[in-house]
């Protein structure tokens, strides 16, 4: 087992494959080697990246693993994954067991490498001038309510998603680049996100009348 990506992460994190996995919420200081080193165990990695900002070159929280055999996907989903101290996610860019729908519409986009600075009102105004916004989030931290640097958008109609992702997915947003994403799999990320977020909240609240 290992991996044929460089340690200077030449890629791009474009393109999807049935082997490709994204992640999220990777602590600021994971080097490239560590991040292979962890999925490499898996399988054979063909490509990897960790997202940087192109202007500071500091990471933005999240990346892609592709392997070479899209079943090591499996196992890997199954395993909770500590790197440098931090549990990150782990999320398919394809649906298992087939690729995306080529009539698939959505209104949902997830959005990877958030500026921590950003607020929820400008995160919502900043995608506002693509289209009207019913709904938006910020994923925190539920101890110390810091951004984990991802989120979602919702527009109140699909034709706003595929426009604004007609020229690729990679958008500047506060002087950063961001990965905008949707898609069958994404959607099912957003979804997954939002009912993990409320069980959370429900069970503070519970907790509080303990």
């Amino acid at each position: 087992m290992g991996s044929k990506s460089k340690s200077d992460n030449p890629h791009t994190g474009d393109g999807a494959s049935p082997g490709k996995i994204f992640i999220g919420g990777l602590a600021k200081d994971t080097t490239y080697a560590t991040f292979n080193k962890h999925f490499g165990k898996y399988g054979e990695i063909t490509d990897s990246v960790i997202m940087k900002d192109r202007y500071t070159g500091q990471p933005r929280g999240f990346g892609f693993i592709t392997y070479a055999d899209p079943s090591v996907v499996d196992k890997v989903i199954e395993d909770t994954h500590i790197i440098n101290g931090k549990q990150v996610e782990i999320k398919r860019t394809i649906p298992k067991g087939s690729g995306q729908s080529k009539d698939f519409k959505t209104k949902k986009i997830f959005v990877g490498g958030i500026p921590s600075s950003v607020t929820e009102d400008e995160f919502k105004n900043f995608f506002s001038k693509y289209g009207k916004v019913v709904e938006h989030q910020i994923i925190r931290d539920h101890e110390t309510n810091r951004s984990r640097g991802f989120g979602f958008i919702i527009f109140d109609n699909e034709e706003t998603v595929d426009q604004m992702l007609s020229k690729g997915n990679m958008i500047d947003m506060a002087g950063t680049q961001v990965a905008c994403m949707e898609g069958e799999a994404i959607v099912a990320v957003v979804d997954t996100i939002l009912m993990q977020d409320r069980m959370k909240v429900f069970q503070c609240s519970c907790l509080s009348f303990a």
